[in-house]
């Protein structure tokens, strides 16, 4: 016999041994009836899938699931896991997202062991937004690398890389030259002061002054300027931009000029006399060197001038796939464009390559700065479009492409050209609402009195139609309506009322005209 009320726990181990025996002789329907209990059977059926059912329904035959009150595993909170320094950092970074990197380490790195304080930090900087943003870190670094260019890994190759002649174009008269911000006086100022040490200060001065802030001619004057022995100083040397390295450097720039000259033409000779100079098929050159070859895709042979201006005119067009300068139908790679284009116009090009081919790709979530080209996939939730390009870091409502308005709707924002018609309005308004003297032009208004006002030069005139006036003959002085005199008494909010009213019909007729 089975004990009727054995509790489950004793089912599962006899099951647990037994179900891997297989299924026993199919009970007829009214065995399967008698006794069983569903709630018992499904719930074993769920735990062990591969047990046969009819040998379940066996086992349950006559049983009850009576044991509900059984002690149970009590939970447990495993506990709070600490974020470590690196990943500390990067939450702040995913929080403040324009935020100045070396900002956010620093503070990460004084407050790591305070998650309370970092916490407040976060929340405080995010509410303020008054923190170093990336865009002047990214600032900074370029600067620290033109001036490692230019100053302990100058070179001259790099340096005729970015001006291929140097003293055609520092010597040029006709080059715009920009003013000079305060911060770029006072660097080639501190140049000029340290290399011409034996000068006194303030002809140095005088003559950077007399020659408006021209570097070069300001240092080819002081070169004939004698010395003065008595004046010689240690002054601390300042950072040298390209214009100071081309002076500090222009004799050995001259000497690798010449040097390389020879032995461009040295090379030219002997391509001429094995027979190979290539002719470009747009200029007719027929001397072109094979290292200043470029050549579209179906192999159509071109020099790297040809190819360079070509591209800048497609590019100036509003063109991002670059034809061949031929008959010929391909155009040119992007390895090709690589090698003829000045690199900051090469990324340029790249970078619309790389967004127009995304478009295309019809990426779900892709969303595109409004004011730039920069494309990513923003948190769904995020109302907000914050734009990681170094070049323009703003941030955008994703609703409207306007520049973010949190905490106002898109409907409570007024447009630049509502903004304007709104102003121009209000300046009406205003206008005629105030009153000007005819005599010494100030403005003014009236609170109250009489419509004959004294202006404090001694200008007497009417307040209601602005007109000089002498006694009161100019005046009605009675309650007869039907003379065209000016009243001398009236309702002054009424007849400001009337004026502002005017003045906002004339505003909108002029704007109506445009």
């Amino acid at each position: 016999m089975v004990d009727k009320h054995r509790p489950v726990e004793n089912v599962l181990n006899q099951l647990q041994g037994k179900e891997n025996e297989g299924s026993r002789d199919q009970p007829n329907e009214e065995e399967e009836e008698e006794g069983e209990d569903n709630g018992l059977i499904y719930p074993l059926l769920e735990i062990f899938p591969q047990a046969c059912p009819n040998f379940i329904r066996q086992l349950c035959k006559g049983k009850e699931n009576t044991q509900t009150d059984y002690p149970k595993q009590l939970k447990t909170q495993s506990p709070p896991r600490h974020l470590n320094a690196s990943e500390q950092l990067e939450l702040m970074k995913s929080i403040l997202v324009d935020a100045d990197p070396d900002y956010l380490q620093m503070h990460c790195d004084r407050l790591r062991d305070n998650p309370e304080k970092l916490k407040e930090f976060v929340s405080t900087a995010f509410e303020t937004r008054d923190y170093p943003t990336l865009e002047d870190f990214l600032r900074k670094q370029q600067i620290s690398t033109q001036q490692k260019q230019y100053t302990t890994e100058f070179s001259i190759e790099k340096f005729l890389d970015i001006i291929p002649n140097p003293f055609q174009y520092f010597n040029d008269p006709k080059r715009k030259i920009n003013k000079l911000d305060e911060a770029s006086q006072h660097y080639a100022s501190r140049y000029l002061r340290n290399k011409f040490s034996q000068i006194n200060l303030r002809t140095v001065r005088e003559c950077f002054i007399k020659n408006r802030g021209n570097f070069l001619l300001t240092c080819k004057e002081l070169e004939s300027f004698p010395a003065n022995k008595k004046m010689e100083t240690k002054r601390a040397k300042a950072l040298m931009p390209n214009k100071i390295a081309f002076y500090d450097n222009k004799n050995g720039i001259k000497l690798f000029l010449k040097q390389r000259k020879l032995k461009e033409n040295m090379e030219r000779e002997q391509a001429k006399v094995a027979g190979l100079l290539q002719t470009c098929a747009c200029c007719t050159d027929d001397e072109v060197m094979i290292k200043d070859t470029c050549f579209c895709e179906s192999g159509c042979i071109f020099c790297k001038d040809c190819v360079r201006k070509g591209a800048e005119v497609a590019f100036g067009d509003g063109k991002l796939n670059f034809p061949c300068l031929g008959n010929c139908t391909s155009h040119f790679s992007l390895q090709v464009l690589q090698a003829v284009l000045t690199p900051k116009m090469f990324s340029v090009i790249a970078l619309k390559k790389q967004v127009e081919e995304v478009k295309a790709a019809g990426i779900e979530d892709l969303e595109i700065c409004p004011f730039c080209d920069f494309a990513t996939i923003p948190a769904r939730d995020d109302k907000l479009f914050r734009c990681l390009n170094p070049q323009c870091m703003k941030e955008s409502c994703r609703m409207c492409k306007e520049p973010s308005h949190v905490p106002l709707r898109c409907d409570e924002v007024e447009k630049d050209a509502a903004v304007k018609v709104r102003t121009y309005i209000e300046n009406k308004m205003t206008e005629a609402l105030l009153r000007t003297c005819y005599k010494c032009g100030m403005k003014f208004i009236k609170a109250e009195g009489c419509n004959r006002m004294t202006c404090s030069c001694g200008a007497i005139m009417c307040y209601v139609c602005g007109k000089p006036v002498k006694g009161y003959n100019h005046f009605n002085l009675s309650d007869d309506t039907n003379t065209n005199l000016c009243p001398l008494s009236s309702d002054t909010n009424q007849l400001h009322i009337e004026a502002i009213l005017k003045g906002v019909e004339e505003a909108k007729n002029e704007i109506s005209r445009y």
